[in-house]
């Protein structure tokens, strides 16, 4: 069977998309089979937590939001046709170097949707303090709950507590200072899954 990757991207739900889009963009970036990859690469990377926020937004069933999830997603799919291109080309063939890209590939009967994190709840507490909580996902070997005090960016260093738990108390937080958080689950072979961000003002 002839090494190509499988362009299932383009007819994946919301959340699908989202797994796969994370899985790709983390294996190819600083990847060395692939070092010169497209600035679609960084693209994606800056849109996903965008999508990933408009997704959980348009649960509330606003037509604005709708149509802006729609658009990200349309355009998120155009960027991993060309990465899918880019990783096309660069690979010459090589099954293993297709699969390092993170892409599902013709052959491999075992390749499914990997799970996602849909929803992220921040629970405020006493003065200081907040809880980041997320569903428990099945295989996940621990999780990492962060902050940050400024608007992410793909730069972001993100405060991080590893915890076995999907649910973790921050305390020693500035009163009335406002933080990003978000929850990040590890699979067992090492995948990051990332929930959406979510902004509170502490009290």
């Amino acid at each position: 069977m002839k090494n190509i990757i499988l362009s299932v991207y383009k007819r994946q739900s919301d959340s699908e998309l989202i797994t796969t889009g994370h899985r790709v963009t983390g294996k190819i970036k600083d990847n060395p089979n692939f070092p010169d990859p497209p600035p679609e690469l960084d693209e994606a990377i800056k849109l996903l937590p965008e999508f990933q926020k408009s997704v959980s937004n348009a649960k509330g069933r606003d037509m604005e939001v709708i149509n802006l999830k729609n658009e990200q997603k349309a355009a998120l799919v155009t960027l991993l046709v060309t990465l899918d291109k880019y990783v096309t080309v660069t690979s010459d063939g090589d099954r293993g170097k297709l699969l390092s890209s993170g892409f599902p590939v013709a052959g491999d009967r075992y390749y499914q949707a990997e799970p996602v994190i849909l929803q992220l709840e921040v629970e405020l507490g006493p003065p200081g303090e907040a809880t980041t909580s997320i569903k428990r996902l099945r295989g996940a070997r621990a999780y990492m709950h962060q902050y940050t005090t400024q608007p992410p960016t793909a730069e972001t260093v993100w405060i991080s507590e590893g915890s076995k738990f999907a649910y973790y108390t921050f305390s020693g937080l500035h009163s009335m200072a406002k933080y990003w958080f978000r929850v990040v689950a590890i699979s067992q072979d090492g995948q990051m899954i990332y929930s959406p961000v979510i902004t509170k003002v502490i009290q």
